[in-house]
């Protein structure tokens, strides 16, 4: 099996964005398992820094084939939520994010980047926080921009011109992994923060149980949308590289969702279709019952940083060294 693309996705080989190496060693080849979109992608480690990227890989230009309308970028905001648990979770985890920065920051002025719909960027100005966000897609930076009337840039982070040291905060909740120039994208990050300013990444945890027991065919994988993961060191040392101390690390959302996922993928890869059992499982899984039983579970996974998901924190660095 090698890797393919369907007509109209442009791929490319490209070098690791951190270091520039070529030098790789191939882990696996994988499809398509969210939304089965056409294609077969293979996942590479740099054998000089450790990072984990797709090569060949979408190019920029044609990677939205495997972003379809339905993709959970589109987020309506909580208040429409129609199921109440579902609105109390997502409330739940929002404030949990609110809470994580300001027990290290205090209020001032926050970028988001990825921002979607900006329900998380709603609830930082609710709480007294200037904010900005950036989103490359149209439609849910439209949404941000009048449900919210938030400040939401359309484009990529390199492109919307914000000023050098202009933010407290920069946050990016499962971006960097989407990201094609990540490397670049963080030298940017550096350049908009302030002395002494916040990163907080939110990225897939390599570390995690979850990963090891499904291998392939964990959802963290996400391919082909997630085109580089991190191992925690290696993120780390890029980093501090950069001028960044990590102040820490946290699992602010458990994993139980994540999981459950990852368990579909691997039933339906040993019952593939017609079997549709798989999906009833998933269903009873996403029960009340179901979810509060396996809580308590879930919660020390958290507290133990296994979870799928895996949030940094790092401080720049007060320095003059120019990057």
């Amino acid at each position: 099996m090698s890797p393919w693309f369907p007509p109209g996705v442009e791929s490319e080989l490209v070098p690791c964005d951190h270091c520039g190496s070529t030098e790789e060693r191939e882990l696996f080849e994988g499809p398509d398992r969210l939304h089965r979109l056409p294609g077969i992608f293979r996942v590479v480690e740099c054998l000089q820094c450790g990072w984990i990227r797709q090569n060949p890989r979408p190019t920029v230009e044609t990677i939205g084939f495997y972003y379809p309308p339905d993709y959970i970028n589109f987020i309506q905001a909580i208040e429409d939520e129609p199921v109440w648990w579902r609105r109390w979770d997502r409330r739940y985890g929002i404030l949990k994010r609110r809470r994580s920065i300001e027990r290290l920051q205090p209020k001032g002025r926050l970028l988001d980047v990825g921002c979607a719909t900006g329900i998380f960027l709603h609830e930082m100005q609710l709480a007294g926080w200037e904010v900005v966000g950036i989103e490359p897609d149209p439609a849910a930076a439209g949404y941000a921009q009048q449900r919210f009337g938030l400040d939401v840039r359309v484009g990529r982070l390199g492109q919307v011109g914000l000023p050098s040291a202009s933010f407290d905060v920069i946050t990016l909740w499962d971006v960097l992994e989407h990201l094609h120039t990540p490397w670049a994208d963080l030298r940017e990050i550096h350049r908009l923060l302030v002395d002494g300013g916040l990163l907080v990444i939110r990225i897939p945890n390599l570390e995690s149980p979850e990963a090891r027991w499904f291998g392939p065919l964990w959802l963290g994988w996400d391919l082909p949308r997630h085109l580089y993961l991190f191992p925690r060191r290696a993120l780390a040392a890029a980093l501090s590289e950069l001028g960044f101390t990590v102040e820490g690390l946290q699992c602010i959302a458990t994993s139980y969702s994540a999981f459950l996922m990852s368990l579909r993928f691997y039933l339906e890869d040993r019952y593939p279709p017609p079997a549709r059992w798989p999906r009833h499982i998933l269903r009873l899984g996403h029960t009340m019952p179901l979810r509060l039983a396996f809580a308590p579970l879930f919660w020390m996974i958290s507290r133990a940083r296994l979870s799928s998901l895996i949030t940094l924190f790092a401080r720049k660095r007060h320095s003059d060294r120019t990057l």
